[in-house]
């Protein structure tokens, strides 16, 4: 009798795999030296010599890119910038109830804090560049996804250095983010008078800094685990926790609420470039800009600026009508003409003028074409007349063509016309033509085109 050597595998033996795989991706603490990690931590957050002129320098770069609007420029500050570090031992320090680990850490960044704004606030006073780039409105308006940027960026920080195998990741971490940019555009505004730009831009800087230490704490407290000193008492360790978390929940509120303006301001630009594409369609080339501005009552005014009266106000009612369907409800238009000549509009006519041309050289080489099929029917069934506009095949041929080229004309006659003119006696030629409104330039082409089509000297075009 064969032996069976097949185990059963029971539905408890697959639970218990897959929890185990489950446990083993979230395990973060195999292979980590918790007090090797909180020495390097502790070590690379000193803000002065060789960390101090690295931190001076990315803050310039960073405030030439800027500057400059170049987003190349600013990642390359942010890879080189020291500033994750002091933020990092902050998270340490909390989560190890370590005092004066986060007395130094928090003397740290405020070193680095400084540093920054001095040189930031520096360069933008002496750059002869203060245009308010794409790149510096970015850094003002923190939103609630800043928070969770930095969250899961505090979580890469800290296992990175806690992971030696992955601690190239640190870099990127920097880059994501983003500590840097916010507290050069601070300087920014410190130096352009904006306290407006200063602020905003200051908090999300603090937004970051906040929940990137935050969750650096969570991490090494209830994930790492790493060893902690005694508190004092029960009522400390409460103390401490209500802190982080009404610290956490008044950073958070802002953000929120910026956001859902920010996504209000999205959902009706995108709503505002519907409309001109679906509503104003062609005519938009008479279109020389348009802005939505939001009035304090609530309400809405969308701003056409125009060339010409192709797009005038009587469409007003019919644009405010379209613009409520897609959802901007109380919005009122507000057509305004102008003569000024908007080079990207030139070019934009420019372009269309060209797509025009080249159907119409695909149309006359299309007729070419179709003259060069008749010439090779005419030798292959040697069709040989006198009265070449009688030829039926030709005619055909010539038909298709010119419809083609002109769909507006309705008919097409060719004949020869008997004509006396002082006793002379000739055959003229003549096409007649079923068209409702012919245009001098394509008359002109259709002349020139039968003319060299049946090789004729002249010939005369008559309209029904």
């Amino acid at each position: 009798m064969e032996k069976n050597t097949n185990k059963d595998i029971s539905l408890g033996d697959v639970k218990k795999y897959f929890t185990n795989l489950f446990k083993d991706i979230l395990d973060l603490d195999a292979g980590v030296d918790k007090w090797a990690t909180i020495e390097e931590v502790k070590s690379k957050q000193s803000m002065s010599g060789a960390n101090a002129w690295m931190l001076m320098c990315s803050i310039i770069i960073a405030s030439i890119g800027l500057n400059l609007n170049s987003q190349a420029v600013i990642i390359g500050a942010m890879l080189i910038s020291p500033l994750m570090s002091p933020i990092l031992g902050i998270g340490v320090a909390v989560g190890i109830n370590d005092k004066d680990a986060l007395y130094n850490a928090l003397m740290h960044l405020f070193s680095a804090l400084v540093i920054s704004l001095i040189c930031s606030t520096l360069y933008f006073l002496i750059s002869p560049l203060d245009d308010y780039t794409e790149q510096i409105r970015a850094r003002t308006e923190p939103t609630i996804l800043d928070v969770f940027i930095a969250i899961f960026g505090g979580i890469a920080g800290i296992v990175s250095i806690a992971r030696k195998d992955i601690s190239t990741t640190l870099p990127g971490v920097a880059i994501a983010t983003a500590l840097m940019p916010p507290i050069c555009v601070t300087g920014y505004g410190i130096a352009n008078g904006s306290f407006d730009i200063a602020s905003k831009s200051f908090y999300l800087f603090f937004l970051n800094t906040f929940f990137v230490a935050f969750a650096t704490f969570i991490i090494v407290k209830y994930f790492l685990k790493f060893p902690i000193k005694k508190y004092t008492s029960l009522k400390d360790r409460r103390k401490n926790m209500l802190i982080v978390a009404f610290v956490s929940m008044v950073l958070t509120i802002p953000s929120i609420l910026i956001f859902k303006r920010v996504f209000n301001e999205l959902q009706q630009t995108k709503a505002v470039k519907q409309f001109v594409e679906s509503e104003i369609g062609e005519n938009s080339i008479f279109l020389d800009a348009y802005e939505l501005i939001n009035l304090d009552d609530n309400s809405n005014r969308l701003i056409l600026k125009v060339y010409g009266d192709s797009i005038n106000r009587s469409h007003i009612p019919q644009f405010e009508e379209d613009l409520g369907r897609l959802g901007l409800t109380n919005t009122r238009v507000e057509i305004i003409s102008t003569t000024e000549v908007n080079l990207s509009k030139i070019k934009q006519l420019e372009s269309q003028l060209s797509v025009v041309d080249n159907r119409f050289n695909a149309q006359m080489n299309l007729i070419e074409k179709n003259r060069l099929k008749e010439k090779e029917a005419e030798n292959t069934l040697k069709l040989v007349s006198n009265l070449p506009l009688q030829d039926s095949v030709r005619f055909m041929n010539s038909c298709k063509a010119i419809q083609q080229f002109i769909p507006e004309i309705n008919g097409i006659s060719m004949a020869h016309a008997q004509q006396l003119n002082s006793d002379v006696f000739s055959k003229i030629p003549i096409v007649v033509l079923d068209w409702d409104k012919p245009d001098t330039k394509d008359v002109d082409n259709l002349r020139k085109y039968i003319m060299d089509t049946y090789q004729l000297d002249t010939i005369d075009i008559v309209f029904k």
